[in-house]
Protein backbone atom coordinates (compact mmCIF):
# COMPACT_ATOMS: atom_id res chain seq x y z
CA UNK A 1 0.00 0.00 0.00
CA UNK A 2 1.80 3.42 -1.19
CA UNK A 3 1.98 5.57 1.47
CA UNK A 4 0.43 8.62 -0.54
CA UNK A 5 -3.02 6.80 -0.65
CA UNK A 6 -4.32 8.24 2.61
CA UNK A 7 -3.15 11.11 4.51
CA UNK A 8 -2.43 10.89 8.08
CA UNK A 9 -4.16 11.36 11.19
CA UNK A 10 -3.26 14.84 12.80
CA UNK A 11 -2.91 13.01 16.07
CA UNK A 12 -0.98 10.16 16.55
CA UNK A 13 -2.14 6.52 17.63
CA UNK A 14 -0.44 4.99 20.54
CA UNK A 15 -1.27 1.13 21.09
CA UNK A 16 -1.27 -0.71 24.26
CA UNK A 17 -1.27 -4.36 25.12
CA UNK A 18 -1.82 -6.54 27.85
CA UNK A 19 -2.86 -9.70 28.90
CA UNK A 20 -6.82 -9.14 28.36
CA UNK A 21 -7.28 -6.31 25.47
CA UNK A 22 -5.82 -4.43 22.83
CA UNK A 23 -6.65 -0.82 22.79
CA UNK A 24 -5.55 2.19 20.41
CA UNK A 25 -6.19 5.63 22.06
CA UNK A 26 -4.70 8.97 21.25
CA UNK A 27 -1.93 10.63 21.99
CA UNK A 28 -1.04 11.76 25.75
CA UNK A 29 1.14 13.98 24.45
CA UNK A 30 -1.34 15.98 21.76
CA UNK A 31 -4.88 16.01 23.56
CA UNK A 32 -5.52 16.78 27.35
CA UNK A 33 -8.52 14.04 26.96
CA UNK A 34 -7.25 10.48 25.65
CA UNK A 35 -10.28 8.98 23.52
CA UNK A 36 -10.04 5.30 23.13
CA UNK A 37 -10.33 4.55 19.24
CA UNK A 38 -10.65 1.29 19.47
CA UNK A 39 -10.74 -1.87 21.69
CA UNK A 40 -10.14 -5.20 21.24
CA UNK A 41 -11.20 -7.40 23.81
CA UNK A 42 -8.25 -10.36 22.47
CA UNK A 43 -6.60 -12.33 25.69
CA UNK A 44 -3.21 -12.78 25.78
CA UNK A 45 -2.99 -11.33 21.95
CA UNK A 46 0.61 -12.58 20.68
CA UNK A 47 2.10 -9.58 18.44
CA UNK A 48 0.34 -6.31 17.47
CA UNK A 49 2.71 -4.16 14.66
CA UNK A 50 1.78 -0.83 12.75
CA UNK A 51 2.86 -0.30 9.24
CA UNK A 52 5.69 1.45 8.46
CA UNK A 53 3.36 4.57 6.75
CA UNK A 54 1.11 4.08 10.41
CA UNK A 55 -1.95 3.43 7.61
CA UNK A 56 -2.57 0.04 9.12
CA UNK A 57 -2.20 -2.09 12.10
CA UNK A 58 -2.33 -5.86 12.40
CA UNK A 59 -3.19 -8.07 16.20
CA UNK A 60 -2.31 -11.48 16.21
CA UNK A 61 -4.71 -13.31 18.36
CA UNK A 62 -5.07 -17.16 18.89
CA UNK A 63 -7.44 -17.31 16.17
CA UNK A 64 -6.39 -14.74 13.46
CA UNK A 65 -4.87 -11.75 12.00
CA UNK A 66 -6.45 -8.91 11.62
CA UNK A 67 -6.12 -5.74 9.83
CA UNK A 68 -7.10 -2.56 10.85
CA UNK A 69 -7.39 0.39 8.88
CA UNK A 70 -6.04 3.64 11.43
CA UNK A 71 -7.66 5.87 8.83
CA UNK A 72 -11.34 4.22 8.73
CA UNK A 73 -11.23 2.86 12.16
CA UNK A 74 -12.23 -0.66 10.45
CA UNK A 75 -11.29 -4.29 10.10
CA UNK A 76 -10.15 -4.16 6.54
CA UNK A 77 -9.73 -8.08 7.11
CA UNK A 78 -8.87 -11.31 8.71
CA UNK A 79 -6.35 -13.88 8.01
CA UNK A 80 -6.35 -17.47 9.30
CA UNK A 81 -3.53 -17.74 10.65
CA UNK A 82 -3.18 -19.33 14.14
CA UNK A 83 0.73 -19.55 15.27
CA UNK A 84 2.40 -16.72 13.61
CA UNK A 85 5.41 -15.65 15.70
CA UNK A 86 6.84 -12.52 13.60
CA UNK A 87 5.08 -10.26 10.99
CA UNK A 88 6.63 -6.97 9.12
CA UNK A 89 5.76 -4.95 6.29
CA UNK A 90 7.92 -4.19 3.12
CA UNK A 91 9.74 -0.66 2.95
CA UNK A 92 6.64 0.85 1.12
CA UNK A 93 3.78 -0.86 3.13
CA UNK A 94 3.08 -2.90 -0.19
CA UNK A 95 3.27 -6.38 1.30
CA UNK A 96 2.54 -8.08 4.53
CA UNK A 97 4.51 -11.04 5.40
CA UNK A 98 4.12 -13.38 8.02
CA UNK A 99 5.75 -16.21 9.78
CA UNK A 100 4.78 -19.10 11.27
CA UNK A 101 6.92 -22.25 13.21
CA UNK A 102 8.07 -24.50 10.67
CA UNK A 103 6.90 -28.09 11.64
CA UNK A 104 6.24 -31.22 10.07
CA UNK A 105 4.16 -34.05 10.26
CA UNK A 106 5.22 -37.84 9.75
CA UNK A 107 3.89 -39.19 5.79
CA UNK A 108 2.87 -35.80 5.16
CA UNK A 109 4.69 -32.96 2.86
CA UNK A 110 6.21 -30.25 4.49
CA UNK A 111 3.98 -27.02 4.90
CA UNK A 112 5.00 -23.30 3.19
CA UNK A 113 5.48 -21.51 6.95
CA UNK A 114 6.32 -17.74 5.25
CA UNK A 115 3.71 -15.70 3.91
CA UNK A 116 3.40 -12.50 1.67
CA UNK A 117 0.21 -11.24 1.15
CA UNK A 118 -0.70 -7.84 -0.35
CA UNK A 119 -1.56 -5.52 2.46
CA UNK A 120 -4.49 -3.45 1.02
CA UNK A 121 -6.41 -6.45 -0.27
CA UNK A 122 -5.29 -9.25 2.03
CA UNK A 123 -4.21 -11.39 -1.08
CA UNK A 124 -1.66 -14.06 -0.95
CA UNK A 125 0.89 -13.40 -3.35
CA UNK A 126 4.09 -15.77 -2.21
CA UNK A 127 4.29 -18.74 0.58
CA UNK A 128 7.58 -20.33 1.05
CA UNK A 129 9.40 -22.83 3.72
CA UNK A 130 11.78 -21.24 5.73
CA UNK A 131 12.92 -23.18 8.60
CA UNK A 132 15.21 -20.98 11.09
CA UNK A 133 13.44 -17.86 12.82
CA UNK A 134 16.28 -16.00 13.13
CA UNK A 135 16.76 -14.92 9.37
CA UNK A 136 13.28 -15.54 8.05
CA UNK A 137 12.14 -12.00 6.78
CA UNK A 138 12.95 -11.60 3.42
CA UNK A 139 15.46 -8.51 3.02
CA UNK A 140 13.94 -5.76 0.54
CA UNK A 141 15.82 -2.81 -1.08
CA UNK A 142 13.90 0.70 -0.37
CA UNK A 143 12.12 0.42 -3.51
CA UNK A 144 11.07 -2.90 -3.47
CA UNK A 145 12.33 -3.53 -6.76
CA UNK A 146 14.21 -6.59 -5.36
CA UNK A 147 14.49 -8.73 -2.29
CA UNK A 148 16.26 -11.66 -0.83
CA UNK A 149 15.48 -14.91 1.16
CA UNK A 150 18.43 -16.41 3.26
CA UNK A 151 18.94 -20.05 2.15
CA UNK A 152 21.82 -22.48 3.21
CA UNK A 153 25.29 -21.26 2.28
CA UNK A 154 23.07 -18.95 -0.18
CA UNK A 155 20.63 -16.30 -0.89
CA UNK A 156 18.29 -16.01 -3.41
CA UNK A 157 16.92 -12.93 -5.09
CA UNK A 158 13.20 -12.12 -6.31
CA UNK A 159 12.49 -9.11 -8.84
CA UNK A 160 8.60 -8.78 -8.06
CA UNK A 161 5.91 -9.08 -9.66
CA UNK A 162 7.79 -12.39 -10.43
CA UNK A 163 7.80 -14.24 -6.79
CA UNK A 164 7.91 -17.79 -7.86
CA UNK A 165 11.51 -18.18 -9.48
CA UNK A 166 14.46 -16.52 -7.99
CA UNK A 167 16.03 -14.26 -10.36
CA UNK A 168 19.66 -14.55 -9.05
CA UNK A 169 21.69 -16.32 -6.90
CA UNK A 170 24.24 -15.46 -4.21
CA UNK A 171 25.88 -18.70 -2.82
CA UNK A 172 28.99 -18.93 -0.69
CA UNK A 173 30.76 -21.18 1.54
CA UNK A 174 29.93 -20.25 5.27
CA UNK A 175 27.62 -17.61 4.17
CA UNK A 176 25.77 -17.11 7.71
CA UNK A 177 24.49 -13.37 7.14
CA UNK A 178 23.32 -10.95 4.70
CA UNK A 179 22.42 -6.94 4.79
CA UNK A 180 20.94 -4.91 1.39
CA UNK A 181 21.79 -1.41 1.53
CA UNK A 182 18.92 1.18 1.22
CA UNK A 183 19.93 2.93 -2.18
CA UNK A 184 18.85 2.87 -5.38
CA UNK A 185 20.39 0.74 -8.22
CA UNK A 186 22.90 -0.88 -8.38
CA UNK A 187 22.30 -2.23 -4.86
CA UNK A 188 24.96 -2.82 -2.40
CA UNK A 189 24.85 -6.54 -0.21
CA UNK A 190 27.11 -6.70 2.66
CA UNK A 191 27.76 -10.63 3.77
CA UNK A 192 29.37 -11.95 6.66
CA UNK A 193 31.20 -15.45 6.14
CA UNK A 194 32.18 -17.64 8.56
CA UNK A 195 35.61 -18.87 8.74
CA UNK A 196 37.13 -22.35 9.47
CA UNK A 197 40.35 -24.72 9.87
CA UNK A 198 42.21 -21.12 10.29
CA UNK A 199 40.69 -19.19 8.14
CA UNK A 200 39.53 -15.91 9.10
CA UNK A 201 35.90 -15.14 9.40
CA UNK A 202 35.19 -12.30 6.48
CA UNK A 203 32.37 -9.46 5.43
CA UNK A 204 32.30 -8.68 1.91
CA UNK A 205 30.42 -5.73 -0.19
CA UNK A 206 29.54 -6.94 -3.35
CA UNK A 207 27.10 -5.07 -5.84
CA UNK A 208 23.65 -6.54 -7.36
CA UNK A 209 22.90 -7.61 -9.42
CA UNK A 210 26.59 -8.41 -10.38
CA UNK A 211 27.35 -10.47 -7.24
CA UNK A 212 30.99 -11.16 -8.39
CA UNK A 213 33.56 -8.25 -7.74
CA UNK A 214 34.09 -7.63 -4.34
CA UNK A 215 33.86 -4.24 -3.49
CA UNK A 216 35.27 -4.25 -0.01
CA UNK A 217 36.14 -6.96 2.77
CA UNK A 218 37.28 -7.09 6.35
CA UNK A 219 38.70 -10.15 8.00
CA UNK A 220 38.50 -10.83 11.65
CA UNK A 221 39.20 -13.85 14.09
CA UNK A 222 37.27 -15.84 16.53
CA UNK A 223 33.89 -13.35 16.80
CA UNK A 224 30.91 -15.35 17.59
CA UNK A 225 28.44 -12.78 16.16
CA UNK A 226 28.19 -10.09 13.68
CA UNK A 227 25.30 -6.99 13.70
CA UNK A 228 24.70 -4.79 10.61
CA UNK A 229 23.96 -1.49 10.74
CA UNK A 230 23.64 0.74 6.98
CA UNK A 231 23.72 4.20 6.50
CA UNK A 232 20.40 6.54 5.60
CA UNK A 233 21.91 6.37 2.21
CA UNK A 234 22.97 2.40 2.14
CA UNK A 235 26.43 3.81 0.83
CA UNK A 236 28.76 2.71 4.40
CA UNK A 237 27.80 -0.17 6.62
CA UNK A 238 28.98 -0.71 10.76
CA UNK A 239 29.79 -4.22 11.57
CA UNK A 240 29.72 -4.76 15.62
CA UNK A 241 31.64 -7.95 16.05
CA UNK A 242 31.10 -9.34 19.38
CA UNK A 243 31.94 -13.16 21.40
CA UNK A 244 29.69 -14.14 24.59
CA UNK A 245 32.92 -14.32 26.72
CA UNK A 246 36.85 -13.94 26.49
CA UNK A 247 39.78 -14.24 28.38
CA UNK A 248 39.35 -10.80 29.05
CA UNK A 249 36.25 -10.09 29.94
CA UNK A 250 33.20 -11.32 31.78
CA UNK A 251 31.15 -9.45 28.81
CA UNK A 252 33.12 -10.63 25.81
CA UNK A 253 34.91 -8.95 23.14
CA UNK A 254 33.60 -6.14 20.68
CA UNK A 255 35.70 -4.58 17.91
CA UNK A 256 33.46 -2.01 15.16
CA UNK A 257 34.33 -1.97 11.62
CA UNK A 258 33.60 0.48 8.63
CA UNK A 259 33.05 -0.38 5.15
CA UNK A 260 31.73 2.01 2.27
CA UNK A 261 30.69 1.36 -1.63
CA UNK A 262 33.91 3.43 -2.44
CA UNK A 263 36.19 0.33 -1.27
CA UNK A 264 37.44 1.50 1.96
CA UNK A 265 37.04 -0.48 5.12
CA UNK A 266 38.76 0.59 8.89
CA UNK A 267 38.71 -0.58 12.33
CA UNK A 268 36.68 2.50 14.52
CA UNK A 269 39.52 3.55 17.25
CA UNK A 270 37.79 3.71 20.71
CA UNK A 271 39.61 5.42 23.33
CA UNK A 272 38.52 3.55 26.04
CA UNK A 273 38.59 -0.06 26.76
CA UNK A 274 35.44 -2.38 26.96
CA UNK A 275 32.72 -3.67 25.40
CA UNK A 276 30.38 -1.81 22.88
CA UNK A 277 27.19 -1.79 24.03
CA UNK A 278 25.44 0.26 21.21
CA UNK A 279 26.53 1.94 17.74
CA UNK A 280 23.80 4.42 15.55
CA UNK A 281 23.28 6.28 12.01
CA UNK A 282 22.54 9.40 12.34
CA UNK A 283 19.02 9.28 9.87
CA UNK A 284 19.96 12.52 7.81
CA UNK A 285 23.80 12.80 8.22
CA UNK A 286 26.42 10.69 7.46
CA UNK A 287 27.81 10.40 11.07
CA UNK A 288 26.95 7.69 13.89
CA UNK A 289 27.39 7.50 17.80
CA UNK A 290 29.06 4.74 19.50
CA UNK A 291 28.19 3.98 23.70
CA UNK A 292 31.27 1.74 24.42
CA UNK A 293 33.97 1.53 27.60
CA UNK A 294 33.78 0.22 30.86
CA UNK A 295 31.68 2.33 33.10
CA UNK A 296 31.24 5.29 33.34
CA UNK A 297 30.72 4.42 29.27
CA UNK A 298 31.37 6.83 26.67
CA UNK A 299 29.63 7.77 24.10
CA UNK A 300 31.22 9.42 20.58
CA UNK A 301 30.28 10.69 17.80
CA UNK A 302 32.22 9.69 14.36
CA UNK A 303 32.02 11.35 10.81
CA UNK A 304 31.76 9.32 7.39
CA UNK A 305 35.55 9.12 7.56
CA UNK A 306 35.66 7.41 10.84
CA UNK A 307 37.54 10.43 12.76
CA UNK A 308 35.93 11.50 16.24
CA UNK A 309 33.49 14.84 15.21
CA UNK A 310 32.59 14.90 19.16
CA UNK A 311 31.99 13.58 22.52
CA UNK A 312 29.26 13.55 24.68
CA UNK A 313 29.44 13.36 28.33
CA UNK A 314 30.55 9.85 30.41
CA UNK A 315 28.41 8.10 32.31
CA UNK A 316 26.37 4.75 33.15
CA UNK A 317 25.18 4.99 29.80
CA UNK A 318 24.37 1.72 27.16
CA UNK A 319 21.98 2.83 24.17
CA UNK A 320 21.62 6.00 21.80
CA UNK A 321 18.50 7.09 19.88
CA UNK A 322 18.45 9.09 17.42
CA UNK A 323 15.07 11.33 16.76
CA UNK A 324 13.59 10.41 13.66
CA UNK A 325 14.66 14.09 12.09
CA UNK A 326 18.16 13.07 13.73
CA UNK A 327 17.75 16.64 15.61
CA UNK A 328 17.98 14.90 18.79
CA UNK A 329 19.48 12.07 20.36
CA UNK A 330 18.74 10.14 23.97
CA UNK A 331 21.46 8.91 25.52
CA UNK A 332 20.28 6.11 28.14
CA UNK A 333 21.29 4.06 30.63
CA UNK A 334 18.66 0.77 30.66
CA UNK A 335 18.80 -2.94 32.20
CA UNK A 336 21.45 -3.16 34.72
CA UNK A 337 22.39 0.78 34.76
CA UNK A 338 20.23 3.38 36.48
CA UNK A 339 17.48 4.56 34.51
CA UNK A 340 18.88 8.18 33.63
CA UNK A 341 18.31 10.28 30.26
CA UNK A 342 20.32 12.77 28.36
CA UNK A 343 18.56 14.08 25.37
CA UNK A 344 21.46 16.24 23.28
CA UNK A 345 20.78 18.40 20.72
CA UNK A 346 22.95 17.35 17.72
CA UNK A 347 23.95 20.50 16.20
CA UNK A 348 24.56 22.52 18.50
CA UNK A 349 26.14 20.27 20.62
CA UNK A 350 24.94 20.47 23.90
CA UNK A 351 22.57 19.09 26.25
CA UNK A 352 19.41 20.20 26.99
CA UNK A 353 17.80 18.01 29.70
CA UNK A 354 18.21 15.15 31.88
CA UNK A 355 15.77 13.03 33.38
CA UNK A 356 15.38 9.77 35.65
CA UNK A 357 13.06 6.98 34.72
CA UNK A 358 13.73 3.68 36.18
CA UNK A 359 13.30 0.34 35.29
CA UNK A 360 13.00 1.13 31.96
CA UNK A 361 12.33 -1.68 29.27
CA UNK A 362 11.46 0.29 26.02
CA UNK A 363 12.25 3.48 24.86
CA UNK A 364 10.68 4.93 21.89
CA UNK A 365 10.36 8.70 20.19
CA UNK A 366 7.47 9.92 18.69
CA UNK A 367 6.86 10.80 15.31
CA UNK A 368 6.43 14.29 16.29
CA UNK A 369 10.18 14.79 16.72
CA UNK A 370 9.38 16.05 20.15
CA UNK A 371 8.06 13.54 22.66
CA UNK A 372 9.46 10.18 23.68
CA UNK A 373 7.81 7.08 25.92
CA UNK A 374 9.32 4.68 28.27
CA UNK A 375 8.20 2.02 29.50
CA UNK A 376 7.97 -0.56 31.95
CA UNK A 377 6.73 -3.85 30.91
CA UNK A 378 6.57 -7.83 30.98
CA UNK A 379 8.42 -10.16 30.83
CA UNK A 380 11.37 -8.18 31.84
CA UNK A 381 9.66 -6.71 34.61
CA UNK A 382 6.36 -7.79 36.02
CA UNK A 383 5.70 -5.22 38.65
CA UNK A 384 5.24 -1.48 38.77
CA UNK A 385 4.47 -1.85 34.97
CA UNK A 386 2.86 1.19 33.21
CA UNK A 387 4.47 3.90 30.74
CA UNK A 388 5.28 7.74 30.67
CA UNK A 389 5.66 10.17 28.25
CA UNK A 390 7.98 12.94 28.06
CA UNK A 391 9.09 16.21 26.56
CA UNK A 392 12.31 15.97 25.11
CA UNK A 393 13.20 19.19 27.89
CA UNK A 394 12.47 17.09 30.29
CA UNK A 395 8.75 17.44 31.19
CA UNK A 396 6.43 14.97 31.72
CA UNK A 397 3.29 14.69 30.08
CA UNK A 398 1.44 11.77 30.78
CA UNK A 399 1.75 8.86 33.44
CA UNK A 400 -0.41 5.34 33.23
CA UNK A 401 0.12 2.59 36.02
CA UNK A 402 -1.18 -0.71 35.87
CA UNK A 403 -3.34 -1.83 39.07
CA UNK A 404 -1.85 -4.13 41.70
CA UNK A 405 -0.84 -7.61 39.88
CA UNK A 406 -1.56 -6.27 36.43
CA UNK A 407 0.75 -6.29 33.27
CA UNK A 408 1.62 -4.41 30.30
CA UNK A 409 2.97 -6.00 27.60
CA UNK A 410 4.04 -3.60 24.67
CA UNK A 411 3.47 0.22 23.96
CA UNK A 412 4.09 1.60 20.47
CA UNK A 413 3.26 5.25 18.62
CA UNK A 414 1.96 5.52 15.78
CA UNK A 415 4.19 6.15 12.54
CA UNK A 416 3.67 9.03 10.62
CA UNK A 417 3.98 12.95 10.29
CA UNK A 418 2.53 14.75 12.90
CA UNK A 419 2.42 18.57 14.75
CA UNK A 420 4.33 19.11 18.15
CA UNK A 421 2.26 18.07 20.59
CA UNK A 422 1.42 20.96 23.38
CA UNK A 423 -0.28 19.35 26.35
CA UNK A 424 1.10 20.88 29.59
CA UNK A 425 3.37 18.91 31.67
CA UNK A 426 2.50 17.47 35.02
CA UNK A 427 3.50 18.67 38.34
CA UNK A 428 4.13 16.77 41.70
CA UNK A 429 2.28 17.42 44.64
CA UNK A 430 5.05 19.96 46.03
CA UNK A 431 5.58 21.89 42.68
CA UNK A 432 8.61 20.11 41.21
CA UNK A 433 8.52 18.61 37.55
CA UNK A 434 8.60 15.06 38.25
CA UNK A 435 12.02 12.86 36.78
CA UNK A 436 13.92 15.47 37.52
CA UNK A 437 17.15 14.61 38.94
CA UNK A 438 17.54 14.85 42.50
CA UNK A 439 20.34 15.88 44.48
CA UNK A 440 21.70 12.62 46.93
CA UNK A 441 20.01 13.15 50.69
CA UNK A 442 21.92 11.78 53.46
CA UNK A 443 21.63 8.19 54.35
CA UNK A 444 19.04 7.40 57.24
CA UNK A 445 18.04 3.73 57.96
CA UNK A 446 15.13 1.88 57.21
CA UNK A 447 14.01 1.91 60.62
CA UNK A 448 14.02 5.59 60.26
CA UNK A 449 12.70 6.41 57.04
CA UNK A 450 8.98 7.29 58.11
CA UNK A 451 9.64 9.42 60.83
CA UNK A 452 11.10 12.68 61.92
CA UNK A 453 13.59 11.32 64.76
CA UNK A 454 17.45 12.42 64.28
CA UNK A 455 19.75 10.07 63.67
CA UNK A 456 22.12 9.70 66.35
CA UNK A 457 25.80 11.05 66.39
CA UNK A 458 28.43 9.33 67.20
CA UNK A 459 30.27 10.37 70.43
CA UNK A 460 28.51 13.34 71.20
CA UNK A 461 30.12 14.05 74.62
CA UNK A 462 33.67 14.28 73.20
CA UNK A 463 35.11 17.58 72.34
CA UNK A 464 36.56 17.72 68.62
CA UNK A 465 40.31 18.04 68.59
CA UNK A 466 41.78 21.10 66.73
CA UNK A 467 42.92 20.12 63.56
CA UNK A 468 46.99 20.48 64.16
CA UNK A 469 49.94 21.59 61.37
CA UNK A 470 52.66 19.31 59.84
CA UNK A 471 55.70 21.04 59.44
CA UNK A 472 56.30 20.83 55.58
CA UNK A 473 58.39 17.07 54.61
CA UNK A 474 62.18 17.61 54.38
CA UNK A 475 64.25 15.78 52.26
CA UNK A 476 66.41 13.05 53.79
CA UNK A 477 69.93 13.94 53.41
CA UNK A 478 71.25 11.27 50.20
CA UNK A 479 67.37 10.87 49.29
CA UNK A 480 66.15 11.00 45.51
CA UNK A 481 64.24 14.22 46.79
CA UNK A 482 67.53 16.04 47.03
CA UNK A 483 67.83 15.41 43.35
CA UNK A 484 64.56 16.64 41.88
CA UNK A 485 64.70 19.72 39.03
CA UNK A 486 60.96 20.81 40.33
CA UNK A 487 60.02 19.82 36.40
CA UNK A 488 57.66 17.23 36.87
CA UNK A 489 58.77 15.19 33.55
CA UNK A 490 62.91 15.11 34.22
CA UNK A 491 61.96 14.49 38.04
CA UNK A 492 59.92 11.39 37.14
CA UNK A 493 62.92 10.05 35.06
CA UNK A 494 66.03 11.17 37.83
CA UNK A 495 63.62 9.09 40.14
CA UNK A 496 63.54 5.35 37.54
CA UNK A 497 67.39 6.18 37.18
CA UNK A 498 67.94 6.72 40.87
CA UNK A 499 65.64 3.32 41.28
CA UNK A 500 68.15 1.81 38.73
CA UNK A 501 71.27 2.63 40.90
CA UNK A 502 69.90 1.69 43.92
CA UNK A 503 69.37 -1.66 42.29
CA UNK A 504 72.60 -1.96 41.13
CA UNK A 505 74.30 -0.98 44.36
CA UNK A 506 72.76 -4.13 46.06
CA UNK A 507 73.57 -6.31 42.76
CA UNK A 508 77.19 -5.49 43.72
CA UNK A 509 77.32 -6.12 47.34
CA UNK A 510 75.96 -9.63 46.06
CA UNK A 511 78.80 -9.87 44.11
CA UNK A 512 81.03 -8.77 46.20
CA UNK A 513 79.75 -11.66 48.72
CA UNK A 514 80.63 -14.32 46.56
CA UNK A 515 76.28 -14.76 45.43
CA UNK A 516 76.19 -16.41 42.06
CA UNK A 517 74.39 -13.50 39.60
CA UNK A 518 72.48 -14.01 36.41
CA UNK A 519 73.09 -13.05 32.94
CA UNK A 520 70.39 -10.05 32.67
CA UNK A 521 71.66 -8.86 36.40
CA UNK A 522 75.38 -8.30 35.45
CA UNK A 523 74.49 -6.96 32.17
CA UNK A 524 72.55 -4.38 34.73
CA UNK A 525 75.54 -3.90 36.14
CA UNK A 526 77.40 -3.02 33.27
CA UNK A 527 74.89 -0.02 32.72
CA UNK A 528 75.75 1.87 35.76
CA UNK A 529 78.00 4.53 34.00
CA UNK A 530 75.49 5.30 31.95
CA UNK A 531 72.79 5.32 34.70
CA UNK A 532 74.90 8.36 35.99
CA UNK A 533 75.45 10.28 33.29
CA UNK A 534 72.21 10.08 32.56
CA UNK A 535 71.01 11.29 36.01
CA UNK A 536 73.97 14.25 35.52
CA UNK A 537 72.40 15.62 32.06
CA UNK A 538 68.87 15.64 34.11
CA UNK A 539 69.96 17.62 36.88
CA UNK A 540 71.29 20.33 34.52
Amino acid sequence: MASAEVKTKSVPLLAVRGPSAVQLVTSPAHQDDITKVAVFDIENCRLTCFSRSGHQFIIATKDDIQVYCCNTRQVLYTLPKRRINAMEYSPQDTYLMLFEPFTTVAGEEEKPNLTIYKSNTGELIASYIHKKQSDWAPIWSNNEAVFGRMQTNQVWFYEPPNFERYVNRLSIEGLQMYSLGKSNAPYTIATFIKGKKGIPDCVRLLSYPDLKATIASKSFFNFDHVNMKWNFKGTAILVLCSTDMSENSYYGDTILQHLNRNGDSSNIQLSKAGPIYSMEWSPVADEFIVVYGFMPSKATVFNAKCDVAWELSSGAKNAAYYSFDGLHLALCGFGNVAGNIEIWHMKERKRISQIEALDTTHFQWCYDNYHFITATTAPRLRVKNGFKVWRLTGELVYEYKTGENQELWQVLWQPGTYERGQKAPIKAEDGSAPGKPKAAAAYRPPHLRQTTRQIPKLHEDVTAKPATSHPPRVAKPGGVEELFTGDLEKDKKIKTAHKKLQQIKGLKERLANGDKLEVDQLEKIKRENELIEELETLRL
